[in-house]
């Protein structure tokens, strides 16, 4: 079900990504294999279950504003709080946030944010219906880097401590629910 931020003509719309009323042909957010990633594989992808997406569009334009995709991962349990650890499970269920995008001349607006708000309450359903014990993502490593992990910093996430991934954050379910709850 979209959500509407806004009740005026040009309202932001989040809605799951569908092919026929979504515009991906000018998207841009300046990192071209994400910008390749919603043109060219992204249907596939969820085609066979690697992901789902979730678009933002305006109410009177089809054209993609931004967008995120979740999954589902697995993570290492000596990686992350103590807890997981003491768990003596083989792996601690996650929901990968796989990429956040926002097209180029809308960033700094704040759709950045509202994208990830929006997929913390939907990952709060999502662990209503199963274990889930974190929102993990992979900051994209590139020029922006910097800008990335702190603005992923600022929202709660913190390094999850993977030797073989130092750009991989969360953070936990049980944070984000006492958050935004």
């Amino acid at each position: 079900m979209p959500t509407d931020t806004t009740a005026d003509s040009s309202a932001l719309i989040i809605s799951r990504f569908d092919r026929a009323l979504h515009d991906r042909s000018a998207f841009s957010c300046g990192f071209s294999p994400i910008d390749n990633f919603l043109k060219s594989s992204l249907s596939d992808h969820m085609k066979v279950g690697l992901v789902m997406a979730w678009i933002a569009t305006t109410k009177d334009d089809p054209a993609v504003l931004g967008f995120y995709t979740l999954g589902a991962l697995g993570v290492r349990p000596d990686f992350g709080p103590k807890t997981w650890q003491r768990a003596k499970v083989p792996d601690i269920p996650v929901i990968y946030l796989r990429a956040v995008a926002v097209r180029k001349d809308m960033q700094g607006k704040g759709l950045g944010t509202a994208l990830v708000i929006d997929a913390m309450k939907r990952c709060i359903g999502i662990a209503g219906q199963m274990g889930a014990a974190a929102i993990v993502l992979d900051v994209l490593e590139d020029e922006h880097f910097e800008r990335r992990a702190k603005f992923y910093a600022a929202l709660g996430f913190k390094p999850l401590g993977d030797p073989d991934n130092p750009r991989r954050v969360f953070i936990p379910m049980a944070d984000v629910l006492a958050t935004l709850r």
